[in-house]
């Protein structure tokens, strides 16, 4: 088996793991601690990225770990297949926490600055996106692609859109004008890595944010890029906990536009 399969089977059946003991506990009843304004943290969010971390680390000694709570973690040992797990344990903590379905567990493994596998999952509602660089994409195993998808004009077109708390609302607002005056229409489900893995479906044509963190984009925009979507460019040469620049995943064509009238003057 080779590494990048090794990998993949076990971030897939540990990504599942996750998703069900997250039910689980919030079926048990759940308490979420505020980090920011409308930004908490609850009992998942803590033990999955604990249990996550130690099993990575433990089958993949030569990786390096970056998670939403606890940060970077270093190696055990250093050698040539060595990469870095990027996770958030439960993505869309506000929508979890209410007991609404759009939250997910994303997990990417990441290696010279470029994510090779990318799993999100949504539990609730039972999507399981892969996708493996140079391998295609898939939802619950059915491939997905872009490639052939019909053109939608702005003026029927839906974008998908976020707000994180550690940028200012105005900043949130200018995306909102520039999306409504360039015909777009807008939504805002509360969890960025399913919004920009349902790119890849082609039922909503892109996903536009002012920055975001790379546990929130590396593993669902390789889901778009193997997908054959469009992509802004988002460094993963050094991940760290800084919030990183803004993002556009897009169905083919429309990057440039959202680019121009979106996030860039």
């Amino acid at each position: 088996m080779t590494h990048i399969a090794a990998r993949l089977e076990t971030a897939r059946e540990l990504v599942c793991q996750a998703g069900a003991r997250a039910q689980q506990l919030r079926r048990a009843g759940i308490s979420r601690t505020r980090k920011a304004h409308q930004d908490f943290v609850t009992q998942a969010d803590t033990e999955i990225e604990t249990t996550m971390r130690v099993e990575l680390l433990r089958h993949f000694r030569s990786d390096r770990f970056l998670g939403e709570e606890s940060g970077i973690v270093a190696p055990a040992t250093d050698d040539a297949d060595g990469g870095i797990w990027i996770l958030d344990p439960v993505d869309g903590t506000g929508n979890y926490a209410a007991g609404l379905d759009a939250w997910c567990i994303s997990l990417a493994w990441v290696r010279a600055g470029r994510a090779h596998l990318g799993v999100v999952y949504a539990p609730d509602r039972d999507e399981l996106f892969v996708a493996v660089r140079g391998g295609g994409a898939t939802l619950n195993r059915a491939p997905l692609s872009l490639r052939c998808a019909p053109s939608v004009p702005n003026d029927q077109a839906l974008i998908m859109t976020g707000r994180g708390s550690a940028l200012p609302i105005a900043a949130h607002l200018a995306v909102l004008e520039r999306l409504l005056s360039a015909g777009f229409e807008y939504r805002r489900f509360g969890s960025g890595a399913l919004g920009i893995a349902w790119v890849a479906t082609g039922n909503i044509q892109g996903y536009v944010e002012p920055g975001m963190y790379p546990w929130d984009v590396a593993a669902a925009r390789l889901v778009v890029a193997e997908a054959g979507g469009e992509l802004s460019a988002y460094p993963l040469d050094h991940p760290s906990t800084e919030l990183g620049p803004p993002v556009v995943a897009c169905r083919p064509g429309l990057r440039a536009v959202l680019h121009r009238t979106v996030l860039f003057d």
